[in-house]
């Protein structure tokens, strides 16, 4: 089972040159298939994967980084 934990350790590696947004995008798109989520929190954890699986899409009109800050403060608890 896939936690918002488990995913900001993801995000937090590719902020600190761990893991490139390439390798991050891949690890999103295999997650978003074959996990399940965190229940409590599924829909937070679910948005973030997609818009990570989607960032490196070479079939998007326009490339841009995502919004990792945004994202971070998604899958934290208010």
């Amino acid at each position: 089972m896939l936690s918002r934990e488990q995913l900001r350790r993801q995000i937090q590696r590719h902020l600190q040159g761990l893991l490139t947004l390439e390798d991050l995008a891949g690890w999103a798109e295999e997650a978003f298939r074959g996990e399940t989520f965190e229940v409590a929190h599924a829909e937070a954890i679910e948005e973030v994967l997609a818009l990570l699986r989607d960032a490196t899409d070479p079939h998007r009109f326009r490339w841009e980084e995502p919004d990792f800050e945004t994202m971070l403060e998604r899958l934290t608890d208010p």
